[in-house]
């Protein structure tokens, strides 16, 4: 099954927990994120390792997806499924003097006809992905 992979980064005077806490959630993406629609808990809190979630994210449609992975403050790995494509997230925040940086990477795999697409939804993502990262250094940047 082919697989791509797309890696965005962001550098940002915030602590790697808030960092984290504010990326490894996903109901929390729709804030950064223009295509993430509708994010949903699926169970109770504490988010972490078991945690699911069901959304929409416009350009893929309705999925699911769950934390298989969590190390707070230091990374996470959310495992997303959506028809006929699989997507591994893995969030790595490393304290950098007084802040953070964080490392999104995203591999995408998919099986025959749609895994021929996958060099063109990746460039598509990274595109998108560095204006979500500037978006989400917006948020995290402290205020005042």
């Amino acid at each position: 099954m082919p697989v791509t992979t797309v890696v965005n980064l962001l550098d940002t005077d915030a602590s790697p927990e808030t960092v984290f806490d504010r990326v490894a959630d996903l109901r929390t993406e729709a804030a950064w994120n223009p295509a993430a629609r509708r994010i949903d808990l699926l169970g109770a809190e504490p988010v972490g390792v078991g945690s699911r979630f069901e959304g929409t994210w416009l350009g893929l449609g309705g999925g699911t997806a769950e934390i298989v992975e969590y190390d707070r403050p230091r990374c996470w790995r959310t495992r997303c499924r959506f028809r006929g494509l699989d997507v591994d997230l893995v969030g790595d925040v490393e304290a950098r003097g007084s802040g953070s940086r964080l490392t999104l990477t995203i591999s995408l795999a998919a099986p025959g006809a749609l895994g021929s697409a996958l060099p063109a939804l990746a460039a598509g993502m990274r595109v998108a992905g560095r204006a979500n990262m500037r978006r989400l250094g917006k948020i995290l940047a402290p205020r005042g």
